[in-house]
């Protein structure tokens, strides 16, 4: 029989009223160690102090991290001991909310109102499942898989009661050993007997492992037909269609699922990885829209969100030919912006500033204005005066993306080498890491830096019209590439000593105009006495003529 002598009980809810008409449910039935808190960061810092035995936390707990978010972090923070009950209870029967707790896995749910009776029901309940299960929960912790094997084996045997739940386990334990086969051995019989819902899922998710995909299809379908609101199923079923290369029914079921659980960012953040690589601009907007809104409120707040945000936004905007309809979703960046100064703009680890001044230079590069966002772009890292090993990385991602987009290889380098020791955790991020920095850019630049090398040894043969024609090339790879503007505009002069009247206006006009791609521009110290000097020999060579 449960009881709740010597049991230390934590309530997190922000309802007075509730904390009393709980404690006197509580107390009735003989309960004496009783701690209550109003929010999710006072319940973390009594955890920090203290193990509780029984965990009873409220969903909504009003502005602020929700009672799933407080449930997942200190679990992930190890707050939680192996053998402590954790209950989520909400007087909210909306379906998202409540599909968005229960994703998180606590031994029970509640809805208010219930009755004291329920509550000790149900507290028995789950009580009697951990203790059977709890050593194997611990071998599973500690990562000794055979050991938790021989535990699900022994329980088996000797616990009927929860022989179908063991079996189901032992498969999960074989699925993450990477044992599928024997997982589907154990599996296949019991949904053959009676589809039940965990074991069709877990089967599912074998076959989709082996590369059954058919197989995958057929059986999560039905499940999800069954029992529509299982979100696991839909997460494999989604991923099976993708990997059989059904794209769109993937994602009609990710969005699905994700409108479910509004409050999920998992879901979101698998919708918009997959219309990511489907170039479904707005529909990743949308995604991103919603996990940055979601992350705000969450315990592991970060300014990846706002980034992934903004970028879909520009990618969106990018899309359209009409240039005024351009313009009109780039407002957005802003709105954005604004916002986001007083939530990502407190992170005093985030260089929110400088990070506004590359979003804006990004809007520059969106309505064709490259030569302006050059110049901001260049000037934000120029006037940084933060190294860049110690940027924040979402500010060195942008600034290495910023660098790549007006073709500045040279200058883009060492943030490069910088983020590249960096340990990347969102998914989002790594992909548009991988989009920028990938094969293709490999090839962008070794391209460019052919025609910019031919050209520098045609100069150097004093073959000056076949360098000016690598130098060409170079440029319309990459028209804003300061070396070799330069190298250009060194040619020009050379040219010019050489002219004759007709021929010396034309080259004036053409090297004129490539000084003016590099004037009002804050350079690297290399390129800004490079160009002073030219500046200056180009001076002279006017007034000797």
């Amino acid at each position: 029989m449960f009881s709740y002598k010597n049991k230390n009980i934590l309530i997190v809810d922000d309802q007075k009223a509730f904390h009393i008409m709980l404690k006197t449910m509580l107390t009735n039935q003989g309960a004496k160690n009783i701690t209550f808190s109003d929010s999710a960061e006072n319940a973390v810092k009594l955890a920090h102090h203290r193990e509780f035995d029984i965990y009873l936390i409220d969903y909504n707990l009003g502005s602020g991290k929700n009672g799933a978010q407080l449930l997942d972090y200190l679990r992930n923070n190890h707050l939680i001991p192996s053998t402590a009950l954790c209950f989520i209870i909400t007087g909210d029967n909306n379906k998202g909310m409540v599909l968005t707790a229960i994703e998180k896995s606590p031994d029970d749910y509640l809805m208010k109102p219930f009755s004291q009776t329920q509550l000790f029901n149900r507290l028995t309940k789950a009580s009697q499942k951990k203790a059977v299960l709890t050593d194997i929960f611990q071998a599973l912790e500690d990562k000794e898989y055979p050991k938790a094997v021989t535990l699900c084996r022994e329980k088996i045997n000797s616990a009927p009661k929860f022989r179908g739940l063991c079996k189901n386990l032992l498969a999960d334990i074989f699925i993450q050993t990477q044992q599928f086969e024997a997982a589907e051995k154990i599996l296949k019989p019991l949904v053959e007997k009676r589809p039940l819902v965990r074991a069709s899922i877990s089967l599912g998710k074998a076959y989709y492992l082996q590369k059954k995909y058919p197989e995958a299809i057929k059986l999560l379908k039905e499940t999800i037909y069954n029992t529509p609101l299982q979100m696991e199923a839909y997460q494999w079923l989604a991923r099976s269609y993708q990997e059989n290369g059904d794209l769109s029914k993937a994602l009609n079921i990710l969005t699905h699922a994700a409108n479910m659980t509004n409050h999920s960012i998992e879901r979101h953040q698998e919708v918009a990885l997959l219309a990511n690589e489907m170039n479904e601009h707005k529909i990743m907007l949308s995604s991103y829209s919603a996990i940055l809104q979601l992350s705000r409120n969450s315990f592991y707040p970060d300014p990846c969100h706002l980034a992934n945000y903004i970028r879909s936004i520009i990618d969106y905007a990018k899309e359209q030919e009409d240039i005024n309809e351009r313009k009109l979703i780039l407002k957005q960046v802003n709105s954005a912006l604004y916002q986001s100064r007083f939530e990502e703009g407190r992170n005093n680890n985030f260089d929110f500033n400088g990070f506004d001044e590359i979003c804006q230079a990004k809007i520059s590069i969106a309505i064709d204005e490259p030569l302006k966002a050059k110049r901001r772009i260049l000037s934000t890292l120029q006037n940084s005066e933060t190294e860049i090993t110690d940027l924040d990385t979402t500010f060195l991602c942008e600034s290495l993306f910023s660098l790549l987009d007006i073709g500045e290889f040279d200058y883009a380098e060492p943030y490069l080498e910088e983020l590249n020791q960096r340990d990347i955790m969102d998914p989002s991020t790594q992909i548009s890491i991988k989009k920028q920095t990938g094969e293709a850019l490999e090839l962008r630049v070794q391209t460019f830096k052919e025609h910019n090398r031919q050209g520098i040894q045609a100069f150097k043969q004093k073959s000056y019209d076949t360098a000016l024609e690598h130098f060409n090339q170079a440029l319309k790879l990459e028209a804003l590439n300061s070396g070799a503007l330069l190298n250009r505009i060194q040619v020009y002069i050379q040219l010019l000593k050489q002219s004759q009247n007709e021929e010396r206006q034309v080259l004036l006009t053409k090297c004129q105009a490539s000084f003016n791609l590099l004037s009002n521009t804050r350079l690297p110290e290399e390129h800004a006495v490079r160009y002073k000097e030219l500046k200056h020999e180009l001076a002279e060579l006017k007034v000797s003529k």
